[in-house]
């Protein structure tokens, strides 16, 4: 089927991003549309490119199967993406770069702060050349502040936002969450800037510098915990408790673990009556969550022994039957089979630059549902430098003896 014309086609993006939050920004703003061009090294490229697990014809492995093998996370990442080569170590390949920022829309980097403008290629001068130019930022700590110039990786940023001291059991070391929240809510955050800053230059004409921080995006995520801290109502670290709720916890089940959550006293008494306890439902001690957050403990022993005694899906589905908000702890192998995703477009095969499927190579599709003309990540990552005389000729203005002549000098 024909797609209408996607939210954000004709929209350039410069794509100057390594690890995970970069690439995942640009990654999800050309699965809308935009034009995403991917700025890499001559020669060796993303480094992600030549980084386990790899991923060919053969499957997905922890060492090259073949030699046209390539990064996992490059194939996943760079989807919806074309490919320059430019040495931008080199005047001549920032002169370029200036060059094509002058005819693009937007700039996407998580350099530390300071290395674009050690670049001679800062905020200031970028929209001197394009006054429409927005740059999006993506660092740790922020353009700004005391902290401006540390460098930090996820697991600093969940440190310091306060997260990593409430997860995990009391008695315990502070527990890092096992996904990298700060690396892919970043991004999240990064493409709103980017489509309110587009948005904005739609009436105003003017670019802008979206500035998004690590740091600030997770303590962002922590409004429920402050309130009820400030409150006095919670004790860290919170396992998997709630203080809005109880029984608010992961059960262990004959073969699996279970997830409830009650927050209503209409959730509690739903849950009584799919246990058929109803001697409970007038009992004082657990009337409301005030009282049942008093007896906890025995409220939980109470649920856990219900649901130790049953199979796993079996309690999901008794729960389910009677709206108790609950759900099954998923390994994340069944969840890459999980129906729910699948059917909603969520979990996708992953292919090489030349098309071929990759055996038992799963990705995400676009969290963004458009239900009258559904969008995907429908074109697999480029090779290295696929796109250098599409791009180099209509944003630089060069033609094939320039690019042989800039090829000789390993700037492209």
């Amino acid at each position: 089927m024909r797609h209408k014309t996607k939210p954000l086609e004709g929209v350039k993006v410069l794509d100057l991003t390594r690890y995970l939050a970069g690439p995942y920004c640009t990654m999800l703003l050309g699965g809308l549309g935009a034009e995403v061009i991917k700025i890499e090294p001559p020669g060796s490229g993303d480094f992600y490119r030549d980084r386990a697990p790899y991923a060919g014809p053969a499957g997905v492995s922890l060492n090259r199967q073949t030699p046209s093998d390539l990064g996992l996370g490059l194939i996943h990442r760079s989807r919806n993406k074309k490919s320059v080569t430019l040495n931008l170590r080199d005047s001549q390949g920032l002169e370029i770069f200036r060059t094509l920022c002058k005819n693009a829309d937007v700039v996407v980097e998580n350099y530390s702060p300071g290395v674009m403008a050690a670049m001679g290629c800062d905020y200031e001068t970028l929209k001197s050349l394009n006054p429409k130019i927005v740059l999006c930022s993506i660092s740790g700590f922020g353009q700004s502040g005391p902290l401006s110039d540390w460098r930090a990786f996820d697991t600093v940023a969940q440190a310091m936002s306060g997260i990593m001291s409430i997860t995990g059991f009391e008695n315990n070391p502070p527990v890092r969450c096992g996904a990298a929240i700060a690396d892919t809510v970043a991004p999240l955050v990064a493409v709103m800037g980017v489509l309110a800053a587009l948005l904005r230059r739609g009436i105003t004409g003017e670019g802008e510098w979206v500035d998004v921080a690590m740091l600030d995006v997770l303590a962002f995520l922590l409004p429920e915990v402050v309130e009820y801290y400030q409150a006095d109502m919670v004790e860290f670290p919170l396992g998997n408790r709630h203080p809005g709720g109880v029984p608010f916890n992961t059960f262990e089940a004959h073969d699996g673990y279970v997830c409830i959550a009650t927050v209503m006293d209409a959730d509690w008494h739903a849950l009584l009556t799919a246990m058929e306890r109803f001697d409970l439902i007038d009992d004082p001690r657990f009337l409301h969550v005030a009282e049942r957050r008093l007896n906890v403990a025995e409220v939980e022993s109470i649920v856990g022994s219900w649901v130790k005694q049953r199979r796993r899906d079996d309690v999901v589905e008794a729960l389910q039957r009677h709206a108790v908000v609950c759900g099954p702890v998923l390994t994340i192998e069944e969840m890459l089979r999980s129906p729910q995703l699948r059917a909603r477009g969520m979990l996708t095969d992953l292919a090489m630059p030349s098309g071929e499927t990759v055996p038992n190579a799963i990705g995400f599709g676009l969290p963004v549902r458009f239900v009258d003309d559904p969008l995907e990540f429908d074109q697999a990552a480029p090779m290295l430098g696929e796109h250098n005389a599409e791009i180099f000729s209509e944003l630089a203005g060069l033609d094939g003896d320039d690019l042989a002549r800039l090829r000789e000098l390993g700037i492209v």
